[in-house]
């Protein structure tokens, strides 16, 4: 199958050093397009890069055939409108050869690429790896925005959700799609049970954006409340409570902030890690169409997993421990595993490889 796969994304050997990217985000799109072309797919690739790239590395955002880069090079209203008007001509030029066309988010840059998927009659999927509904918000220019983006989403063919409630958002009869993500299947193999040495303090980790969003405020809190000295916290990733990491780490030699990692660097402190840890805060609108999809990550990981409950925790409950939001504390349980309760961790984490939930996504 020939596929057109648009969304906001860079290769994976620059995400860290570029600022404003999600490096979740990030992943996930090329792990989709890397694992379309092991399946044996052709697929074709447009990237809006709305964000100020270093201009070091714009090298590596080189045009082909099948590969096209939209980059804003002005944040005013002029240099969106000459890069939208770009990236539309360029998925008009790659879409009529195309089988089908995928769309990761809603972005303003590809509001009108349903209704082009339909005008040349080829299939439209959209992942909603990220929503939030107008209920969301306070500013009116924000509210309008997510309305607008709720009438794109009724647009597609087939909607992709990583969250259950996604489906609420659906016109009646179009084809829903639950999928939380996926793992890699390199990713999967690179770990192996190690034996927890005698006597070593116990590694809880959070990875990901450093947000108020994804809970990273509790976490400081709960470790603030906790006096336990066989701990310790490493936290890596970026975002706007990055200073109040700092301090917490000045603060208290229990925490480590290890900065935005490389892919390679993510992996090693997963390793070392013996419990990982998310703590998104659902209390807060903007997660009810989300799913943290770290998650899956975890699971592959064999390593416990301490979390609040997501939207759809139930199918992980003999695998994750979870806690209520007004009990941080918690999450500093001493919990390791042993190498049967890994193996079985693994064995359950293997049915989100990305060959699997790809299959699904095409309906084959």
């Amino acid at each position: 199958m020939r596929i057109l796969f648009c969304g906001i994304m860079v290769p994976e050997e620059i995400e860290y050093q570029v600022k404003n990217i999600s490096a979740a985000g990030n992943r996930f799109q090329n792990n989709v397009i890397k694992n379309l072309r092991l399946m044996g797919h052709e697929v074709l690739t447009v990237s809006y890069v709305a964000i100020p790239v270093p201009e070091k590395l714009r090298n590596t955002l080189e045009d082909t055939e099948d590969k096209k880069y939209i980059i804003r090079e002005s944040s005013g209203w002029r240099g969106t409108y000459q890069a939208v008007r770009k990236c539309r001509k360029a998925v008009g030029n790659l879409i009529k050869t195309t089988d089908c066309v995928i769309c990761y988010n809603i972005f303003y840059s590809y509001y009108f690429l349903p209704q082009t998927a339909k005008k040349y009659l080829k299939k439209s999927l959209l992942i909603l790896a990220d929503f939030s509904g107008p209920e969301s918000f306070k500013s009116v220019g924000r509210k309008v925005y997510a309305r607008l983006q709720a009438k794109i989403l009724q647009k597609y063919n087939v909607v992709i959700g990583l969250s259950a409630n996604t489906e609420k958002r659906l016109k009646k009869g179009q084809k829903f799609i639950l999928m939380e993500g996926g793992i890699d299947q390199e990713f999967y193999d690179s770990f192996t049970y190690q034996e927890k040495e005698s006597g070593a303090p116990t590694i809880f980790m959070y990875s990901g954006l450093l947000s108020r969003v994804t809970g990273v405020d509790l976490l400081l809190e709960a470790m603030k409340e906790n006096r336990d000295q066989d701990i310790r916290l490493v936290i890596t990733g970026k975002g706007d409570l990055e200073q109040p990491v700092r301090d917490a780490a000045q603060k208290d030699d229990r925490v480590e902030y290890k900065g935005h990692l490389t892919y390679k660097e993510y992996i090693s402190e997963l390793q070392r890690a013996d419990v990982l840890v998310n703590p998104r805060n659902m209390e807060l609108p903007e997660n009810q169409n989300n799913f943290p999809s770290k998650i899956l990550e975890y699971l592959a990981t064999g390593k416990r997993i301490v979390s609040t409950r997501f939207v759809g925790w139930e199918r992980f409950r003999d695998h994750i421990e979870f806690i209520e939001m007004n009990s941080p504390e918690k999450i500093f349980f001493k919990i390791i595993n042993t190498k049967e309760e890994f193996q079985a961790e693994r064995i359950y984490a293997k049915r989100y490889l990305w060959s699997d939930q790809l299959k699904r996504l095409l309906g084959k």
